[in-house]
């Protein structure tokens, strides 16, 4: 796991980081990453993601899965 720091000391997240996190295959997370329009910084050829990001692509995945189950 890979989480990057900048300077205001805000966590950042990568989507190969994202998806061993959540679990998930790659293309699930940038799915859900392309409808939530988040705010993406460029580093060293790697797009970055913030700590928000990842808690809000765990809530809907977590709902998804909680509903897959009840049906």
């Amino acid at each position: 796991m890979i989480i990057h720091f900048i300077a205001e000391d805000k966590k950042l997240y990568d989507v190969e980081t994202i998806t061993r996190i959540l679990n998930v295959s790659k293309s699930k997370v940038q799915r859900e990453l392309k409808k939530q329009q988040p705010e993406i910084i460029k580093y060293k050829n790697l797009f970055l993601y913030p700590e928000t990001t990842l808690f809000e692509l765990m809530e809907v995945i977590l709902i998804e899965k909680l509903n897959k189950q009840n049906d």
